[in-house]
């Protein structure tokens, strides 16, 4: 939003009467957040202005508002903007401010030059003018004249009360009150006007006349011609000499502008008369000051406010401040009247004329269109048509409303809320019956082809007999949903279209469809319309109404092509319900646009105007949570802390049009990816910029003009702990770690290597010692399976050693003992017995379980179905006894030894390539 308030009232300046008038803007103490009274105004080269105001000297850009406070905090009283300075007076004191580099302006008092005399007791400066290479202050005593060369400050007594200072063709005048107006030549003051001519009337101003002559406007007297000696009346007749003029300036056309205590204010211009603008079309009726700035822009300093007129404006508004007229629906000017059709009736009044609208008799009610046909005007109305000559008006169809009436043959037809009609002079309408669409929008093609645009079922097209009686052929061209609202059929340039809010289609009758490719569309379908309202004026132009603008396509004067312009014209001075917009032609390329407050009125071609720079009038910058600080504009790239991230740009066009349409949108190069949107926002607020380069860009465009670019580059520091200095030190610190990691490391790891070839060569020496250990373990296990064999041996040997020696023993004794024949026949018995004894093999096996424990166990657990002659010869073989040696012990032959160890074979069913020792020496 842009940072001051309008007051959008255009007021009628006599009861009852109607005025079209220049837009007006009004500022009051909350937007400029100063004093209530404005006493002197001043434009500088940059075309900011200045303005005297009782709590300071302030500033407007046409965005920011600023006020600069005077060191003892005193009203300013009055104001000169010249070249790089701005000149103040204030009470006691008077001086001038220069902008410092950060834009922001600096107080500099010449009270310090004075050294012929001192500023009286309680002396204010009213009124400031330059004269030469002078500087003139004047206070009510006296004149201070500051030369801007040398610095010295002169003064020049007067003889009385000073009442005003004048400048008028590079001659400086003042009024002496009782003595009369006297000017400065050579330094020095001279009569001009004794006070017997004046007569003690206060002078307010004084203009240069084309003749040579001096103008003078007085406070109550009104005006007077004053030369050398001479004081000359001079009558107009617009000018108000009931009131108390206080201020007052000639424009650049002639035009006098005049402000009052108390009266509002009057511009004279000496063609058009008087007009008076007073509250609430401005704020305050005491005008303290007037000033025409470069634009040609009016602008008043108020007892309590500030006013601004656009005189240049190429539009005139008139608003129904009190609703006495209602929404306007149509218009038209006809015999130098002009028609407004309204929600309340048919307003008519003379063209030109400062007078009030009045209402045709018997139109009370809606009107929706006014139709010229063959000189004969016609108003569609919610009670049926209207027949208007003049100021009177003749019901012709008494039925359900009429939307719009067209000539069609030799009759009319007319648009109802229930249909179509259609008749001849002194016939009754007549309806088509199998038609009773509303028809809001007709279009005739030809006299046989009408077509009819409905909201909600979309484009007709209507085929009429010869009679016009009935409609013989129907067609519907469907509309999306999304389009159908403010629908438009149109015809322009002998084509058939319809318009939507997004697109324009044209009919061709080649394939019967609508198509949106065609040159119409093309030209506005980057345009943002608010409906597809649109109308054709004049048979060769054709305007729609966009969201900031209007649009209108004409032919090419050159050219055998259309081209697209557009009228700043925003939407808050024609608002009105969606898709009854509507824009008249009143006069030769004067245009009227209708809204739910009155009207505005424009004539073509627009005036381009100048084109206005765009400046950056602001960079303020703060860190999170503290507050802002002005910066240097001027330098070449400001240079920021890390913690100094947030920043604040204010920027301006000094263009103060206002139905200007003014937008800006900036990019911040290295940040942002894309131009903002159009805003109307004058600064922009960027918070938590992280470190880097950035450059901050802004462009403006109004009218649909785009501006320069303006710029500032700026830089934001990285952080301390990321600086240059910071990051040297960190490589510095990360050598000096890399270093020592590596020295380290290296003596770590050479320890380690160390320790790694001592522990190697350790377990080298262990596993030698293992190695050694674990020969002797399995030689040392050799010897003792050695000595178990021999062990089993030798306790088999002992075994049968003693069992022999004890039957050798038994045989001796029975030998020793034998004395007969039977006796030896005994010891045969007991030889045979001792062969054959069972028990030999009890005994075995006995002494076998002790010298190998548990291995025939052992074999019987795996093979439970061996015999004990299988367990036998299983013994046998295990003292790895050959077949030779066991036969004798079993007493048996070799051959039967082979047979036997052959079933053992097969009973532990062993492989064919796994020896039967083998398997038994593993138990």
């Amino acid at each position: 939003m842009r940072k001051y308030f309008f007051l959008f009232i255009f007021f009628i300046s006599f009861v009852g009467v109607a005025q079209e008038m220049p837009p007006i803007s009004n500022f009051d103490t909350k937007t400029y957040s100063a004093g209530n009274q404005n006493w002197m105004l001043s434009q500088g080269p940059d075309r900011h202005i200045f303005i005297a105001n009782n709590l300071g000297l302030l500033e407007y850009n046409g965005e920011q508002w600023s006020l600069n406070e005077v060191p003892d905090g005193s009203a300013v009283r009055s104001v000169l903007a010249l070249e790089d300075r701005v000149y103040t007076g204030s009470y006691m004191d008077f001086g001038y401010w220069e902008k410092k580099r950060t834009g922001c302006l600096e107080y500099h008092s010449l009270e310090k030059y004075l050294k012929e005399a001192e500023i009286l007791d309680g002396e204010q400066f009213w009124h400031i003018e330059e004269f030469g290479d002078y500087i003139v202050f004047q206070s009510l005593r006296r004149l201070y004249n500051y030369n801007r060369e040398t610095g010295r400050v002169k003064v020049i007594e007067a003889e009385g009360t000073i009442s005003n200072l004048y400048k008028v063709n590079e001659n400086l005048y003042y009024q002496v009150a009782e003595v009369g107006l006297f000017t400065i030549r050579r330094g020095e003051a001279e009569l001009f006007v004794s006070n017997e001519l004046i007569n003690n009337s206060p002078i307010v101003s004084l203009f240069y006349e084309e003749n040579g002559r001096i103008l003078a406007v007085t406070r109550d007297d009104g005006l007077y011609y004053a030369e050398p000696g001479n004081w000359e009346k001079k009558e107009l007749d617009e000018y108000p000499l009931s009131e108390s003029i206080f201020s007052a300036e000639r424009l650049n056309d002639g035009t006098l502008i005049l402000g009052t205590i108390g009266g509002g204010l009057y511009i004279i211009d000496g063609k058009a008369g008087r007009l008076k603008l007073s509250q609430p079309v401005i704020l305050n009726n005491t005008v303290l000051s007037v000033m025409e700035d470069k634009e040609g822009n009016i602008w008043c300093g108020l007892d309590n406010g500030l006013s601004l007129i656009n005189m240049d404006s190429p539009f005139r508004l008139f608003t129904d401040t009190y609703g006495e007229i209602g929404t306007v629906y149509c218009s038209y000017v006809k015999d130098g009247l002009k028609y407004l059709g309204t929600n309340q009736g048919l307003y008519y009044n003379r063209l030109g004329a400062n007078e009030e609208f009045k209402m045709v008799p018997g139109t009370s009610g809606q009107v929706w269109s006014i139709n010229e046909i063959e000189g004969v005007l016609y108003v569609g109305h919610d009670l049926g048509t209207f027949r208007i000559n003049g100021n009177k008006a003749e019901q012709l169809f008494d039925g359900l409303g009429t939307w719009e009436v067209k000539k069609l043959g030799n009759g009319i037809l007319q648009g109802h809320y229930n249909g179509i009609s259609y008749n001849m002079e002194n016939e009754l309408p007549r309806y088509f019956d199998d038609f009773d669409l509303s028809s809001r929008n007709l279009v005739i093609e030809n006299d046989s082809v009408v077509w009819v645009g409905h909201d909600h079922k979309g484009i007709f097209r209507l085929k009429l007999d010869e009679d016009y009686k009935r409609v013989i052929a129907k067609k519907n061209y469907p509309v999306s949903y999304e389009e159908r609202l403010g629908l438009k059929v149109f015809k322009f340039r002998d084509e058939i279209y319809y318009s939507t809010e997004n697109k324009v289609y044209k009919y061709f009758s080649a394939g019967d469809k609508f198509t949106s490719d065609n040159e119409l569309n093309s030209l506005t379908e980057d345009k943002p319309r608010i409906s597809g309202i649109s109308r054709v004026l004049d048979d060769n132009t054709w305007w729609t109404f966009g969201k900031d603008n209007l649009y209108y396509v004409k032919a090419d004067v050159f050219q055998d092509k259309l081209i697209s312009k557009t009228v700043p014209l925003p939407l808050e001075y024609r608002s009105i319900a969606r898709g009854f917009e509507n824009i008249s032609l009143i006069a030769e390329q004067r245009y009227l646009v209708g809204s739910n407050v009155g009207y505005a009125v424009f004539d073509l071609p627009l005036p381009e105007g100048e084109t206005r720079k765009l400046s950056i009038n602001l960079v303020e910058t703060a860190q999170n949570g503290t507050s802002y600080t002005p910066a240097d504009l001027e330098t070449e790239k400001l240079s920021l802390p890390n913690e100094t991230n947030y920043l604040n740009f204010g920027f301006s066009v000094p263009h103060y049009g206002k139905l200007n349409d003014l937008k800006y949108s900036y990019f911040i190069e290295n940040y942002s990816s894309s131009w903002s949107d159009w805003s109307s926002e004058g600064s922009a607020n960027i918070k938590n910029l992280p470190a880097g380069n950035y450059v901050f860009k802004v462009k403006a465009k109004y009218n649909n003009k785009v501006t320069n670019t303006a710029s500032y580059a700026f830089v934001i520091a990285r952080p301390w702990y990321l600086s240059n200095l910071a990051i040297m030190v960190y490589v510095l610190l990360l050598i000096v770690l890399i270093y020592l990691v590596h020295f380290f490391y290296t003596r770590y790891y050479k320890r380690q290597r160390d320790k790694l070839i001592e522990k190697n060569r350790k377990k080298l020496e262990i596993k030698q010692l293992e190695s050694q250990q674990e020969i002797i373990t399995l030689k040392n296990q050799k010897l003792e399976a050695d000595v178990e064999s021999k062990n089993r041996e030798l306790a088999a040997s002992t075994m049968n050693l003693i069992k022999k020696n004890e039957f050798l023993t038994d045989l001796k004794n029975k030998l020793a003992s034998a004395e007969k024949k039977e006796d030896i026949r005994e010891v045969i018995k007991i030889i045979d017995k001792d062969i054959a004894e069972k028990d030999n093999w009890k005994l075995f096996k006995e002494a076998f379980d002790n010298a190998d424990k548990d291995f025939l166990q052992s074999v019987q657990n795996a093979h439970p179905n061996l015999t004990s002659n299988d367990l036998k010869l299983c013994a046998y073989l295990r003292l790895n006894l050959s077949s030779k040696e066991i036969a004798p012990l079993l007493n048996i032959s070799v051959r039967s030894v082979e047979i036997k160890r052959y079933r053992l074979r097969k009973k532990m069913e062993l492989d064919h390539d796994q020896g039967l020792v083998e398997y038994i020496l593993t138990f």
